[in-house]
């Protein structure tokens, strides 16, 4: 995301306070660590961004496509949803991952920027083109001109899934020859593609992606599918200064 005027970044596992089985860099409660340990880590990774902490608004992650807009001081950071959007001045938008996608997106002209987490539920619901479709409602954003970023997830060669969500793909996409991949008796998902043809589909035209996979690379990212349960979580942020 080729940008001066944000910041933003997406950390390993390395770095932490979080002892086995979160070791280390462990951004959520919701697996068993402590909220000292978390809180720790997550000052630990704004303090390299130089990022105050004061400005992190984040999201209760459900798995859905329900984007919303932060716009105060007053948000509060419970709320149910899987994407986020601002273009209020020092406010960064936080989420955790553990192989779903990271969704970042900036306009460049409104100055506004969003984060949303992907699982293949939320990938199914379509949050891609919830957030698009909110930016553009809120911000008067187009589509053609936001920048969008799809950061470490896990990749189609170790996330195979079954027929009855394959099924549900077929069903909401229209074209998933490079979506689903059937191999030696093997269903796969690829979550970036679904995602990439989410943004297209919406009018995104600059995409760019990691192809970083959390479950290749889990000495490096935390990964759900590949780690023995409960695995810790990765935190992304994108910054609006």
């Amino acid at each position: 995301m080729p940008t001066t005027r944000i910041t933003h970044g997406i950390f390993g596992r390395l770095g932490g306070v979080s002892p086995h089985p979160y070791e280390s860099l462990n951004m959520s409660t919701s697996t068993g660590d402590s909220k000292q340990n978390v809180d720790t880590n997550i000052a630990l990774a704004y303090n390299s961004l130089g990022i105050p902490i004061a400005s992190l608004r984040t999201v209760t992650q459900v798995h859905g496509a329900r984007t919303i807009a932060t716009h105060t001081k007053q948000f509060r950071n419970n709320i149910n949803a899987d994407g986020l959007i601002t273009k209020t001045p020092n406010t960064s938008l936080f989420m955790r991952f553990a192989d779903c996608a990271p969704i970042m997106l900036y306009d460049p002209i409104n100055h506004a920027i969003a984060l949303g987490h992907a699982g293949w539920r939320g990938t199914l619901a379509g949050l891609a083109s919830s957030i698009v479709a909110t930016m553009k409602s809120t911000f008067g954003s187009k589509p053609d001109k936001l920048l969008a970023a799809i950061g470490p997830c896990i990749t189609v060669n170790n996330y195979e899934v079954g027929q009855e969500v394959a099924d549900l793909f077929h069903e909401a996409f229209e074209k998933t020859d490079d979506i689903i991949v059937y191999n030696n008796n093997s269903i796969r998902l690829d979550l970036i593609k679904a995602n990439i043809h989410s943004l297209a589909s919406s009018g995104v035209q600059s995409i760019e992606t990691s192809n970083l996979c959390t479950s290749y690379n889990n000495n490096y990212f935390y990964s759900h599918r590949t780690e023995a349960k409960p695995s810790g979580r990765f935190g992304a942020v994108i910054y609006l200064p």
